[in-house]
């Protein structure tokens, strides 16, 4: 069906690590990350399994990455009446998902064994979902389900709300105690579905705290989430330098960078997105007038 011979399947599933490229990539907080890119070939076999599996199946309705038509706009949306907020992060979520657990989701899905077995090494390198893989995202949403269902539905008896962004966990309530009392329980529901809660990343946000979610911040008078005034600012900065032609900023250091990040704002914080496009016009007829 995938026009690649049984002896090359064969091989790549003997010996995934063979058809991977390996390297790490800085972090934000500065530690690595480790990649592990599928060759051409293994690359073709995962988009094929990926298009003709995995995008069929939906993940649960509280996974808002890595779905057709969603965002991080959608992460937060829920939570916007909230006052409270709890968020959690899942350590090395790619790598803690395990070939078996993988070959155990293929075989749910109504597939043979063999074929499970077949799916799982075409998906995974050295026994977890490689950080790389086409298929990795689609497979961490359908293996994270359970864990879905169980917060989610405990949320929804509570009075709370729940989304989860990749390896972000966000729950949020207008009563503070009852996110309090959740949290022993939320714990305990990760760990036993075998994740590990990253306790450094752990944060219990409200009134009078920065509330920042997935990198949208809501402020106490709002009833939405946005970019955030410091960001906004750096960014004129970033933008006036640019523009006039000083120092320019190690990220955003092209007209395609910033009009790239003007573009997320349209789908993220369209208020932003008008005030930016208007700012960013301005200053260009200021520069085009001087010179």
């Amino acid at each position: 069906m995938i026009h690649i011979s049984p002896a090359v399947i064969k091989s790549i599933v003997i010996s995934p690590e063979k058809f991977y490229k390996k390297y790490r990539k800085r972090k934000c907080n500065g530690k690595w990350r480790r990649i592990k890119q599928p060759n051409r070939h293994l690359k073709a076999i995962q988009a094929w399994i990926l298009r003709n599996i995995l995008d069929i199946i939906n993940p649960t309705k509280y996974a808002t990455a890595y779905v057709k038509g969603k965002s991080i706009s959608d992460n937060v949306s829920d939570h916007r009446n909230n006052r409270y907020f709890i968020s959690l992060d899942l350590e090395d979520f790619f790598p803690s998902i395990s070939t078996r657990r993988i070959i155990k989701k293929f075989s749910l899905m109504g597939y043979s064994s063999r074929a499970s077995f077949i799916l799982g090494g075409l998906c995974t390198c050295e026994g977890n979902l490689p950080q790389g893989a086409v298929t990795s995202p689609a497979l961490s949403n359908l293996v994270a389900s359970q864990l879905d269902r169980r917060i989610g539905g405990y949320a929804s008896k509570t009075n709370m709300t729940y989304t989860r962004y990749s390896d972000d966990i966000t729950l949020s309530s207008n009563d503070r105690t009852v996110l309090r009392k959740a949290l022993p329980r939320i714990l305990k529901i990760v760990k036993t579905e075998h994740f590990k809660p990253n306790l450094n990343k752990l944060r219990m946000l409200g009134p009078g705290k920065r509330c920042a979610i997935t990198g949208l911040v809501k402020h106490d008078t709002e009833e939405r989430f946005g970019i955030g005034t410091k960001k906004k600012r750096q960014m004129r900065a970033v933008m006036h330098r640019y523009v006039f032609g000083s120092e320019s900023d190690a990220k955003y250091n092209s007209a395609e960078s910033i009009y790239g990040w003007i573009e997320y704002l349209r789908i993220v914080d369209k208020d932003s997105y008008e005030q930016m496009n208007v700012y960013l016009n301005k200053i260009i007829q200021k520069s085009i007038a001087s010179k």
